[in-house]
């Protein structure tokens, strides 16, 4: 009779059987040997790239140059409060003959053409209001007799 756990009646081993592992399970549908076309990747054509990358950049482009170099367009050019209230008072001193000082305008004033705006100064000692009317685009203003 032979003994199943390796030492035989006759005193020889008898080789232990083999066992391999398991395969992994597999997930997924079941392969049935009709294999499915694989998924391509579509890839760009570089000159469809080209064609829509290009324009994109040169509106880019021109709208920054623009942006720069037009005025108006992204950069609003606006009055110096501190050369604005000096220019007014110099006017009003000089032009004028009046006794003033402590002229007040407002800040960030933009300069369009034909654009008014007041000013506030004290001339000989009472409070009065002035009068700007912007006359071109590079800053130049007329100042109004103190109402």
């Amino acid at each position: 009779m032979t003994n199943p756990y390796g030492v035989a009646d006759g005193g020889s081993p008898t080789p232990a059987p083999r066992w391999a592992p398991a395969p992994p399970p597999q997930w997924g549908p079941a392969s049935t040997g009709s294999s499915t076309p694989v998924e391509r990747r579509r890839r760009v054509s570089p000159k469809l790239a080209v064609a829509v990358a290009g324009p994109v950049v040169v509106v880019v482009a021109l709208v920054a140059v623009l942006g720069l170099a037009w005025p108006g367009f992204l950069n609003k050019k606006v009055f110096d409060a501190a050369a604005l209230q000096q220019g007014v008072l110099t006017v009003l001193r000089d032009d004028y003959q009046l006794d003033a000082d402590l002229v007040a305008c407002p800040s960030g004033r933009s300069v369009t053409v034909g654009s008014r705006f007041s000013c506030s100064a004290q001339v000989a000692g009472a409070p009065k209001t002035i009068t700007v009317t912007v006359l071109s685009s590079d800053g130049r203003f007329e100042v109004g007799r103190p109402q």
